[in-house]
């Protein structure tokens, strides 16, 4: 890198150094408001294809409707009746609802809907392809000149559209979700509409008979499923969430302004599902799986549902592989395993998101593949996270999904079950996945609103009765498989933050009971400097340290029972001073070990140099220094270790424990650096 100084000279190397550190910071944020130009002119010239295309369709099916009215079209129209009531036998379906009302009335109403009146001859067809289909009908006929041609058949909820018009309205349908938009080049939209043919649509549709607060109630539909994707106009699309018998209740995904009582809603017959695949590593995404980052759309072809059921006893396998996270104090005191559910619990600004983050950056170019949820946060805080991932190369195997504050009570709802499908794709192929829900505590007050809305009877905190199985059914999926099962596994890292400390409460204890292990954060600890401020005596793991690394279970074994019996003395020794030395021993090694925790935030550390340190800790290495001495003893240990002993690295990541010619040689190194401090 050449530096061209403009004006004087720099008189000390020092300025010299000053300057190009400049530079090269300049350098830097040019390059980042570069990129952020490029992306947001990529951004604004899709919108505006996307934008310029619509209004194309739109125009053209309107022409297109204008000249299919005219008389040169009437043989094609024909044409279009007699092969709707020929090929009308094999579409025609019983539903649920059609067979309830036979059984009740004996009868079935149809309506038949045309553009022109039907000849009798094709009436006295379609009455008797009905009659064989249901048995005894009563046929009512309709004609609606809108429809411009073809025949329309409305059998309870269930229509049977073979017209003119309904193709004109899908196709401007398609090219209002972008599913023409499938290369970079506009299409050939005349063609579109001309080569397109008119086939019998059967779908289901209902009437928004109420709507507030993101929540609609539709009449009709009584076939519909719980958890079924339904189709308003535009973009617009609904999850059904509560069956009822006159009626069901939707939660709307999306803004719904445009909204209005007496609309018509659409069954799409397909559970609530994202895209899913390998395009999906390195995109921030929306709760439905649409990218918010503006780096174009996800190529992608395969979609999971949402709610998947978790694998069974017989699919699953023993934790038995660590995850590592880079923190001494979990690593050491609350192991976590791959499979794992782990959860980091404590008050508001405490370091629960510093955890999971830390947790992500360390599992570079370790094969595991990161989920990031967050949830009800900010959109300028879930920036700020997605920025500090991309400045340390986290985001190329790190997919985040975002539901931010500001967005409706569903998206937040339904964004930790998007996560897991994610997930879930990379499970069931044998790949190893981390997923962090920040947090879940949001999600569950979003679940509330939703039943609250849905006029479902409130329990305990005005929650829900089956707020239990809202978490339960999510964490269940996180699991390690078998390897018939396909050998993946998803380790789950739920965040859940407290009032005032409390973890009795409603939610806390609910997660808890659970997860298989906590980790929580302690305010008090945090203001006094304890960073990670992990509550040693509150923390546990309950299946991890099976899969802690044997060198770290070697040197780490002793380290909770001397930090529990530090804080419970600590907490005693400031009412006297007349202290026994056994006792003064203990709150001497415990600061110490103390001060050796502590960890800066974005600095993971690998596994071997964690049992260096607390190796020499542990063997009181560090009770003849001071307190504040403490970090410059372990980075002095660290780059004497690196320097002469690179094969530790290789030991401590074998699995096994340290074998005693390793201990002999870590003792004669921290004795070293001790002396040479």
């Amino acid at each position: 890198m050449n530096i061209v100084v403009l004006s004087g000279s720099p008189r000390k190397g020092a300025n010299t150094d000053t300057m190009v550190e400049a530079f090269a910071e300049t350098a830097r944020e040019a390059e980042a408001v570069r990129r952020g130009v490029e992306q947001t002119e990529a951004q604004l010239r899709s919108d505006m294809e996307d934008r310029v295309s619509d209004a194309a369709i739109g125009r053209i099916t309107a022409a297109t409707a204008g000249v299919l009215t005219q008389d040169a079209f009437a043989p094609a129209r024909a044409a279009l009746v007699d092969e709707f009531v020929a090929s009308i036998g094999a579409h025609l379906t019983t539903q649920p609802s059609d067979a309830l009302t036979l059984a009740e009335t004996g009868t079935l109403t149809v309506e038949v809907e045309a553009a022109e009146p039907l000849p009798a001859a094709a009436l006295d067809a379609l009455k008797d392809t009905l009659t064989r289909a249901y048995g005894h009908v009563t046929c009512m006929t309709t004609v609606r000149p809108e429809l411009i041609g073809g025949i329309c058949l409305r059998i309870g909820d269930t229509h049977y559209d073979g017209t003119l018009r309904h193709a004109l309205d899908l196709l401007e349908q398609d090219a209002a979700n972008s599913a023409l938009h499938t290369t970079d080049e506009n299409p050939d939209l005349a063609a579109c509409i001309r080569d397109r043919h008119v086939a019998i649509d059967v779908f289901q549709t209902g009437v928004v008979t109420s709507l507030s607060d993101g929540i609609c109630r539709v009449r009709g539909m009584a076939d519909v499923m719980a958890g079924e994707l339904l189709a308003f106009d535009g973009t617009l699309r609904g999850m059904v969430m509560d069956l009822g018998r006159e009626d069901i209740g939707v939660v709307l995904l999306g803004p719904y302004g445009h909204l209005q009582e007496g609309d018509r809603v659409r069954r799409t017959g397909q559970i609530m599902s994202v895209p899913v695949g390998e395009e999906m590593i390195g995109r921030v995404v929306d709760a439905l799986g649409r990218p918010i980052d503006g780096h174009g759309p996800i190529r992608t072809t395969e979609r999971r549902a949402i709610e998947s059921p978790a694998p069974g006893v017989i699919a699953r396998k023993g934790v038995s592989v660590p995850l590592q996270t880079g923190i001494k104090a979990i690593d050491a005191l609350v192991p976590i395993g791959r499979g794992q559910r782990e959860l980091i619990i404590g008050d508001r600004q405490t370091g629960k998101t510093a955890i999971a983050i830390d947790a992500i950056l360390n599992q570079k170019d370790t094969g595991v593949l990161c989920i990031y949820v967050a949830i009800g946060q900010k959109e300028s805080t879930v920036a700020g996270v997605v920025q500090k991932l991309r400045d340390r190369g986290a985001m190329a195997y790190t997919t985040v999904v975002c539901a931010h504050a500001s967005e409706t009570a569903p998206m937040l709802y339904i964004a930790p079950y998007a996560g897991a499908a994610i997930g879930e794709y990379f499970m069931y192929r044998g790949r190893d996945v981390l997923i962090v829900y920040d947090d879940l505590s949001k999600q569950a007050v979003a679940y509330r609103e939703i039943s609250l809305l849905l006029q479902r009877p409130p329990g305990r905190e005005a929650y829900p009765g089956d707020v239990f199985y809202l978490h339960s059914r999510l964490l269940e999926r996180a699991a390690r498989l078998s390897e018939a099962a396909g050998g993946g596994s998803m380790t789950a890292l739920p965040i859940i933050e407290t009032q005032a400390g409390d973890i009795s409460a409603y939610i806390p204890t609910n997660v808890i009971s659970i997860t298989d292990g906590q980790i929580f954060l302690e305010t008090d600890l945090f203001h006094a400097g304890v960073r990670p401020a992990i509550n040693v005596g509150l923390s546990v793991s309950r299946v991890g340290g099976a899969a802690q690394l044997g060198a770290m279970k070697q040197v780490a074994g002793r380290l909770r029972m001397d930090l529990a019996q530090y804080r419970e003395l600590a907490s005693f020794a400031q009412f006297g001073s007349d202290l026994d030395k056994a006792t003064r021993d203990t709150l001497a090694r415990g600061s110490r070990m103390t001060e050796l925790l502590k960890q800066p935030q974005y600095a993971p550390m690998d596994a071997a140099d964690q049992v260096a340190v607390l190796f020499a800790a542990g063997e009181g290495y560090t009770d003849s220094i001071a307190v504040e001495e403490v970090p410059h003893y372990a980075d002095a240990l660290l780059a004497r270790i690196h320097r002469t002993y690179p094969e530790l690295n290789a030991l401590v990541h074998s699995g096994k424990k340290l074998p005693p010619e390793a201990l002999e040689r870590l003792r004669a190194l921290a004795d070293e650096t001790l002396k040479n401090l």
